[in-house]
């Protein structure tokens, strides 16, 4: 495996390989890590760029309140300008799934021809599933709580509700996920994301869902408890050039409980697309 190099970014990148770019976002208290899999099969042929989220893993995480899903959205924008991102791969999973929507959204009417493909793996993208823990974070309770509970527990927590065979969760990912999360301003990240992460006009984003017109994967785990098959449905219906796949035996994060399957899928969908 080739050593990473970075982009000149406020965020934290590590980019393997060379060719059209494929960049990755992760989901809500996971980083670059979650990523892990796919530097191998996609730096071969493609540029993979992958990204800290302001707030998670290595990127900064200032004590401010600017982590609204529009925030995040146009932090990566701004690093798909300045670095000149053109044929672009992007991919997304759970809230960097919604980041995604927001990005292809903002592409498609304002810069057509820079985006080329968007892979959505159990993506955020409606306000009536919102996961149980989410709706707790949000709540009152959800500050002394993410402050007192233990960062390993609540990650050992979140794990085991994202897979559905529990036996394949590692020892290295609760460092990988605690660590930035106890770190300093890690967990105001974490917090003020969870609280910001549906947008005041989430109704008129869905409908422009139809103006995403780029070959569009989206990517389930069947037996995904925090965000069900259900929205992925709803995500085919509305987005025009899409696909609907699904990963048996699966939870919410298919790169991780089954990265052969999930590989195997994307690829087949990237060659298909080429």
């Amino acid at each position: 495996m080739n050593s990473p190099t970075s982009l000149s970014s406020n965020l934290y990148t590590e980019v393997y390989g060379n060719g059209d770019p494929i960049l990755c976002l992760h989901g809500l208290g996971s980083n670059i890590f979650t990523w892990r899999h796919f530097i191998g099969p996609f730096s071969t042929n493609n540029k993979l760029i992958l990204i800290d989220l302001k707030g998670f893993g290595k990127s900064p995480k200032p004590e401010d309140t600017f982590y609204s899903i529009e925030d995040h959205a146009e932090s990566v924008y701004q690093l798909i300008i300045k670095e000149n991102l053109t044929r672009l791969t992007l991919i997304g999973n759970s809230f960097g799934g919604g980041v995604a929507l927001l990005l292809a959204i903002k592409l498609c009417e304002q810069k057509p021809g820079r985006l080329s493909k968007l892979i959505l793996i159990d993506s955020g993208g409606h306000k009536e599933y919102l996961p149980g823990y989410l709706k707790l974070v949000r709540s009152k309770l959800g500050g002394p709580l993410i402050y007192l509970l233990p960062s390993r527990l609540a990650v050992r927590f979140v794990l085991r509700a994202c897979y559905y065979n529990k036996s394949k969760i590692t020892k290295e990912q609760l460092p990988a996920y605690a660590n930035p999360l106890a770190s300093p301003g890690g967990r105001n990240g974490f917090l003020q994301t969870a609280k910001q992460c549906i947008p005041p006009g989430i109704d008129e984003l869905i409908a422009r869902l139809r103006t995403i017109t780029v070959p569009t994967l989206i990517l389930w785990g069947r037996q995904d408890r925090i965000l069900p098959l259900k929205i992925g449905e709803l995500l085919h219906q509305a987005i025009p050039n899409s696909t609907l796949e699904v990963i048996e035996e699966c939870g919410h994060i298919p790169h991780e409980e089954k990265p052969k399957e999930t590989i195997a899928t994307i690829s087949r969908f990237l060659a298909a697309t080429s």
